[in-house]
């Protein structure tokens, strides 16, 4: 739940159930909401992820679930939160934690004040309408990174490409049917598990 608190400015006009993430200070809203509220839609009805968004967290979880070290490291999906700081809350698809630091004692109802070790985001529901999606995908990366945050992956299916970020390093992007590493050696490939599955993406 986004805090009222939070956020330096939101227009009368928007209600707050619209409210994506707060990025130093200001809201960013879901995908699609100027038509919801022009239709007088509830925020739940723009909330959902397109069904290759949702096919390619199901991919990458299956993956995960199959191979990562259930001693050392806890996954939360599901657009979890991430109370950065005061100012910033964000949301991710898939966040990976080292248990040592979201340890039993730091789970609770609010948003997770840890950093996760690695972030792995397809796309975004955010509007950026207002911005370009580099500059969003930029500005969030960095913030993970300041948070603590080791490693970030951004799934883009409209170019099918893959930019991954470390802290402190060139950050390079991939194209998605390569294998490529999360960490402690598993690997995904996107374009191989779209072929076996007979998704095709125009």
């Amino acid at each position: 739940m986004v805090l009222e608190k939070d956020v330096e400015v939101i227009p009368r006009k928007i209600p707050k159930e619209f409210i994506y993430e707060i990025m130093d200070g200001k809201p960013i809203y879901y995908k699609g909401y100027k038509e919801a509220i022009k239709k007088h839609l509830s925020a739940e009805e723009i909330m959902g992820s397109s069904s290759l968004q949702a096919e390619l967290i199901n991919y990458i979880l299956k993956i995960l679930y199959r191979f990562f070290d259930e001693t050392k490291y806890r996954i939360h999906t599901n657009e979890s939160g991430l109370q950065l700081a005061y100012k910033d809350t964000l949301a991710g698809d898939i966040l990976v934690y080292d248990k040592a630091v979201l340890t039993a004692d730091k789970i609770t109802t609010k948003y997770s004040n840890v950093p996760p070790k690695y972030v792995i985001e397809v796309d975004t529901n955010a509007d950026l309408s207002e911005t370009n999606f580099m500059d969003y995908l930029t500005r969030k990366t960095e913030k993970l990174f300041e948070f603590g945050t080791e490693k970030v992956f951004w799934i883009i299916t409209s170019s099918q490409k893959i930019l991954i970020a470390q802290p402190d390093e060139d950050w390079y992007i991939r194209s998605w049917d390569k294998e490529i590493e999360l960490f402690d050696g598993i690997i995904i490939n996107i374009g191989k598990y779209l072929d076996e599955e007979g998704i095709k993406i125009s």
